[in-house]
């Protein structure tokens, strides 16, 4: 897709307009490139056969008198290696898509500090 898991790859804009939208609305949740499929087929009473695992999810939230659901953190950290170096991919999880944050070694990856990968935001 983008490269890397790095926030700078992984963090993407994305913007909606029109009447089915909710206007101004700011969404919290993380979405993906599928998701705008997903939701445009929906708004269209398409009903795509999926074909694969990665089929992404309807942005509900973002409709109007639409479901938010619930986001959950994740964390994946791998064994350490000998020198003590360990991989963590972070990850969200909305329903049953997993959306990837950042991954890489804390501390020397962005998104990931030196204290276990937890991420860093403005004004830290």
């Amino acid at each position: 897709m983008h490269g890397s898991f790095g926030r700078g790859d992984t963090l993407n804009f994305m913007a909606a307009i029109g009447p089915d939208f909710k206007a101004g609305y700011v969404d919290p949740l993380p979405v993906s490139n599928a998701d705008v499929g997903m939701t445009i087929a929906q708004l269209m009473d398409l009903h795509p056969v999926a074909a694969g695992g990665l089929i992404g999810r309807v942005m509900s939230e973002a409709l109007p008198h639409g479901v938010i659901p619930k986001a959950f953190d994740g964390k994946i950290v791998s064994k350490p290696a000998v020198n003590g170096l360990q991989t963590i991919v972070k990850f969200q999880r909305v329903q049953s898509q997993r959306y990837f944050d950042a991954a890489g070694f804390p501390g020397r990856s962005v998104g990931l500090d030196a204290e276990g990968g937890k991420q860093k935001t403005a004004g830290q």
